[in-house]
């Protein structure tokens, strides 16, 4: 069997009703244009894998992305093979798998979020407020359009990575920033005032771009002196606040969307504070008790003839 063949079939059983089907197909004709239509499964072995895996490094892409686009898929596949009875070669799964670097959980502080929106401009207040709130990232908040959401509802289509689709309740914070931002704006919800020339007409609204927010929020983040703090870590924030006070991390992977449960393990960690809450609720303290002690005249005093029994005893 060809791995054109083998492809085809794997993605008719299994690969077009996964939820990422619309990334999967990507990998697969990028895997198609590298291994060859006509190349067949047992010519797929350690050393081809490993080219692979060259290759896909020297695009550029995160090591991350190196597993789930081509060893993942690839495996997938070939495991599928065998199971119809097709010859494939062994090959060292775990050689091939890269080591993913942890991403850092960074999460905004009271005080640091109100020294950031001091310090951002008003008109961007709204698509920061609503990022921290539902967890969205940039572009994703960038392209909403009022077609996508329900106010009545209370829900939203939120159009993410890969092409996919998905829809999302809408809490009642959010539901207010976009009541105050209807009417802005015919198409999409979130909008900026035009202060230059080479913007535009000044006063107008117009739609925020990705990159726009990115500068304004560089910008505030330069003023507020947060010079550590990212603009993908709202989204940090909105999972971290999510699980801190519900402990549902099944909640929070609906809410970011996360393929795997194991990416929204990196939200299960607690500060040494809230565990001290938490182990301070399960156990009140108790009042302590002054240790009990027995005066001489409290002491039980063995009778005469035991006494004098314990000695012959011990004399014995």
């Amino acid at each position: 069997m060809s791995f054109a063949v083998a492809c085809a079939r794997w993605w008719g059983e299994k690969g077009q009703h996964r939820k990422d089907a619309p990334d999967i197909k990507r990998f697969l004709a990028w895997l198609e244009a590298e291994i060859g239509h006509k190349t067949m499964l047992p010519a797929i072995d350690n050393n081809l894998v490993a080219r692979l895996v060259a290759t896909r490094r020297a695009e550029g892409v995160a090591t991350a992305t190196v597993n789930r686009s081509v060893t993942e898929p690839l495996r997938a596949i070939l495991t599928r093979a065998a199971f119809w009875g097709q010859a494939v070669a062994r090959v060292d799964w775990g050689e091939h798998k890269l080591a993913e670097a942890q991403e850092r959980v960074r999460e905004l502080t009271a005080a640091e979020e109100a020294r950031l929106f001091a310090a951002l401009r008003p008109d961007f207040h709204p698509i920061a407020r609503f990022l921290i709130i539902t967890g969205l990232r940039r572009a994703e908040a960038c392209r909403l359009a009022w077609s996508d959401v329900d106010l009545d509802g209370a829900r939203m289509v939120v159009r993410g990575k890969g092409g996919t689709v998905d829809t999302l309740p809408l809490p009642d914070a959010a539901i207010a920033i976009l009541r105050a931002e209807s009417g802005r704006h015919a198409e999409l919800v979130f909008t900026y005032q035009v202060r230059h020339r080479w913007g535009g007409k000044i006063g107008a609204r117009v739609p925020i771009e990705p990159d726009t927010l990115g500068t304004a929020f560089w910008r505030a983040r330069r003023a507020a002196k947060l010079t550590d703090l990212r603009l993908h870590d709202l989204r940090h924030t909105a999972a971290t606040r999510l699980v801190r006070a519900t402990g549902n991390l099944a909640a929070a992977q609906k809410a970011l969307r996360h393929r795997r449960i194991t990416t929204t393990m990196r939200y299960a960690h607690v500060t040494e504070d809230d565990l001290r809450a938490a182990l301070n609720k399960a156990a009140p303290v108790a009042t302590p008790v002054a240790p009990q002690t027995e005066s001489p005249a409290e002491i039980p005093q063995a009778s005469p003839d035991k006494a004098r029994k314990a000695k012959n005893n011990k004399s014995m």
